[in-house]
């Protein structure tokens, strides 16, 4: 068994290469995404014969999952999935209060980025995951949704890797999700984060018009993220802003900062001043992310930025006309927050 599932152009050829009329694909197509039957047995509304060339040559999910937690408020559950080449990613389900569920997808078994205050860099990179294996993620968590009596609203590519450095997977894996036959996911709830991988941006903004781009800034100037993200070194923020502006002219969607509050490191009120003065009358909505400590993050020194002084920070960007948001963590209790997923097993 070589061909995924989930490889419609190599599914069509092998039904074609044994006679099967073309609308073979459509019936499989509905039972895998609209009834997530993912059982070839299963599949009444398919031929015998169909179902045996499906069984001799396709395979659902080349992962398995090594384990799966769920907060003990149920709003978060994280798989660890084991790699057929023996790597170890994860995937979260976030179930907010509005019922609304995003996926937080890996798009590596690693990350090459070396960020300081994640726990990730610890594995460095182990290899771009291929296109199924972001929709093998995909698709479990719809079925586990679609179990619940829900729908799978949004995906997000911020967890495990840079997706600007797995590119054509991410890009083939986004165009998949939103395609009306398989998961239907609206552009609009897709969104993609990255560390400001300049090159990736710009085929980001000429592929994808829609889909919603994050950025992990975490400071005001290239002198402190010299010091928390070695890739300032390769693109300093005066071309990431140019990048972005362009991205802004094209797509006119604002951009979502992610900026996580390190104690004495980024979080000076000068700074705040910074940051208001360099997003100032762009597309901005910077979310403010609380430091969560975890042993394997290179820094074992960093501490959470207290409260109040966020709230602070804040304010400041008020006066810039800046929007943002304290965003809450919800499923540290699983090791699933921001930065904290190393395959760490609870």
């Amino acid at each position: 068994m070589n061909i995924s599932i989930h490889d419609e152009q190599a599914v069509k050829k092998l039904l074609e290469e044994n006679w099967e009329k073309a609308f073979r694909y459509n019936q499989i197509e509905n039972a895998v995404y609209k009834n997530f039957i993912d059982d070839f047995e299963q599949m009444n509304t398919l031929s015998k014969k169909t179902r045996d060339i499906l069984k001799q040559n396709c395979f659902f999910t080349s992962m398995e999952i090594d384990s799966e937690v769920t907060s003990e408020n149920w709003q978060t559950t994280k798989i660890l999935w084991k790699t057929k080449d023996g790597f170890f990613i994860e995937s979260v389900i976030m179930r907010h209060l509005t019922w609304r569920v995003t996926l937080c997808v890996s798009c590596q078994a690693g990350c090459p980025m070396g960020c300081s205050f994640c726990a990730t860099w610890k594995l460095w990179l182990q290899k771009n995951l291929e296109f199924h294996e972001i929709i093998e993620q995909i698709y479990h968590a719809a079925k586990k949704i679609n179990s619940e009596w829900n729908k799978l609203r949004n995906i997000v590519y911020m967890w495990m890797g840079e997706p600007m450095l797995n590119y054509d997977n991410v890009k083939a894996s986004i165009d998949f999700a939103a395609s009306q036959k398989k998961f239907d996911l609206s552009n609009r709830r897709i969104t993609v984060s990255t560390c400001w991988i300049i090159p990736g941006i710009k085929k980001f903004t000429a592929d994808f018009s829609q889909v919603g781009l994050a950025i992990s800034l975490h400071a005001p100037n290239d002198e402190i993220r010299k010091k928390i993200m070695p890739v300032d070194h390769t693109y300093p923020l005066k071309d990431l802003m140019k990048a972005l502006d362009e991205y802004v002219a094209k797509t006119n969607k604002r951009i979502f900062y992610e900026y996580i509050m390190i104690n004495w490191v980024n979080d000076n009120l000068k700074q705040a001043h910074e940051l208001g003065k360099l997003l100032q009358w762009k597309l901005a909505h910077v979310n403010f992310i609380p430091y969560n400590p975890w042993e394997g993050t290179n820094s074992d020194w960093f501490l959470p930025t207290p409260r109040f002084i966020i709230e602070k920070f804040q304010k400041i960007l008020q006066h810039y006309g800046v929007v943002s948001t304290i965003r809450t963590t919800m499923w540290d209790d699983i090791d699933a927050a921001c930065w904290q997923l190393a395959n760490k097993k609870k």
